[in-house]
Formats: structure tokens, sequence, C-alpha cells
């Protein structure tokens, strides 16, 4: 692939990219106020480590843990003026970075609360993200009001997204925010072993589909439904895992120039074939939209 340490055309010094790290940490189900301590120090160590880190992704519902899943209610938080929220703020301001994690949100206006993720940087909020893709064989429907729309923003000079764990399982999730000009897709998860290859496969396939970089986080540890054992990963708009497979940390460099660079030459995927007069005969009585609403 298009190496991220491209040299200038006359060969000059080498030319630093900003980063991405996916940490995949083990909450304490229900210990909010030490999750959040994890996570401040796994975020400080990690910039420490690598000073041009930009953009960080934690796991689904983190400040919770994913765990427990008909109490996480106990948990739920305003998205704007929750505790995780104005912790999260303060970090990013503190480092000068901006952090996506997952957390349940209590919904304004409505009953009910959401899997969601909030995007926060130095000036705040950026976007609240509410997972689409709920797990049937979980029961999450029965737990969650599910989201509708997958917004993009500008974040650090990229344009972000983030998705939830499942929704990566759905082309056009990923597809939605790539049409919006998205580059970059966060996506925290609590991904179940034993389907670490197919978490693999689908983060590959959704950063190859589109030609964008996609980070994603995993809950790890064994908790008493379900093991999680596989992190995540930073994968690239070739479809490439630019991070190893074994730490907790996940560490991959961003090329804002690549994305185009690869669809010249690969081939732009995000065109859209032109309709037809006649569907296939499989298709005939289907509804299809060109992006999800």
């Amino acid at each position: 692939m298009v190496k991220f340490d491209a040299h200038g055309p006359s060969g000059g010094p080498q030319i630093v990219h900003p980063l991405v790290a996916a940490l995949h940490l083990g909450p304490e189900p229900g210990d909010v106020p030490g999750n959040l301590l994890r996570a401040e120090g796994a975020v400080t160590e990690a910039k420490h480590a690598h000073p041009t880190l930009r953009w960080v992704v934690l796991p689904e519902l983190f400040t919770s843990g994913y765990a427990d899943l008909a109490g996480v209610h106990r948990y739920a938080e305003d998205a704007e003026t929750g505790r995780s929220a104005e912790f999260f703020v303060s970090l990013a301001r503190r480092l000068g970075l901006y952090v996506a994690y997952g957390f349940p949100e209590k919904l304004r206006g409505m009953p009910g609360i959401s899997d969601s993720a909030n995007l926060v940087g130095p000036r705040g909020v950026l976007l609240t993200y509410r997972k689409r893709h709920l797990v049937q064989t979980l029961g999450e429907p029965d737990i969650f009001v599910p989201g509708t729309r997958t917004p993009v923003v500008r974040a650090g000079g990229a344009r972000v997204a983030l998705v939830i764990c499942w929704d990566l399982g759905f082309p056009e999730v990923v597809r939605g925010a790539a049409l919006e000009g998205a580059d970059l897709v966060l996506a925290p998860t609590g991904w179940r072993y034993p389907w670490g290859p197919q978490y693999d496969l689908v983060c590959a396939a959704r950063a190859l589909d589109n030609a964008v970089y996609l980070a994603s986080a995993n809950q790890l540890g064994n908790y008493p439904e379900a093991t999680f054992g596989d992190p995540g990963g930073i994968y690239g708009p070739d479809g490439s895992r630019l991070s190893g497979n074994t730490s907790t940390t996940s560490i991959g460099e961003i090329d804002s120039d690549f994305p185009d660079r690869w669809r010249a030459s690969f081939g732009c995927t995000l065109l859209q074939a032109p309709p037809t007069s006649e569907p296939h005969p499989l298709l005939q009585g289907a509804h299809f939209r060109s992006s999800p609403a």
C-alpha cells in the first residue's frame, strides 16, 4: 500500500501525519467514576507516548460497561450535560485531542435510553450518535431506542462519523457517512468471542468499501454474559490493517490525502450506478435507498 511516511518530491523531511488510537479497555460494570479514571489514564498515557495523537476511540457503553444490560438504565445520562460529557470535554481540552466514547444515553423529551456514543473535543460535544442496528439475539431492542442518522462533523482536520458495533455489519451505515463526506469513522464496539475474525473482516470491508479510515475499539475481558477477547484496530482506505492485533492500544497514522489517491488508483466505489428501467427479478418488490435516513 501507499506508505504514510512519504517524503516530498525533493526528498525533504519526513511528513508527520496525525495519529488515531483505539483503546481496548475493560470497564468495570456499573463503576462510572472508576471507568472515567481508567479512560483518563489510558488516554493520557497514549498522548504522552504519541504527541501527534489527535483522535481516540473507546469501547461501546464504556462508561457503564457492556454488561447487565437490564440494569444499564441506572447509568444513563444526558449526552451534553451528563457527567461523562463534562469529564471527556475537560480531558480533550487538557490534552488537545478528540475522544469518541460509548455510554447509555438518557433521551430528552421522550422515555427510554439509547446505546450512544459522543464525539467530544476541546470546545465541547461535537456529535452524538445512537446505535442504529440493535442486536436481536442479545435483547438490545427491548432495552434501547435505535438511532436513525449518521451525522458527519469536522474534527481535527478530518470529517468524522461514528458507528457502534453491530452497525459495522450493515454496509449502508458507513456508506451513508462516506456519501456525506466522512473520511474517518470511529467505531466503539462490544464485539464478543468467538466472532473476532468476523470483527476484523467487517472493519476492513467497511474501510475498503468506502475508501475511509476506520478505527474501532473493543471492550476486553471476561464478563458474566460473555467474553470479549479480540482487540479492534485501525484500518486504511485500502482495507489494510495499520495496527497490530494483539495490543490493548492500536495506533495508526491518518494521511488526509490518501483516500483521494486511493480512489484515483483503485477506483471510486462511492459512484452510484445509473438506474435501470427494469430491476433484476430477484429485486422486484424490494425497496432501497442510496443512503440511510
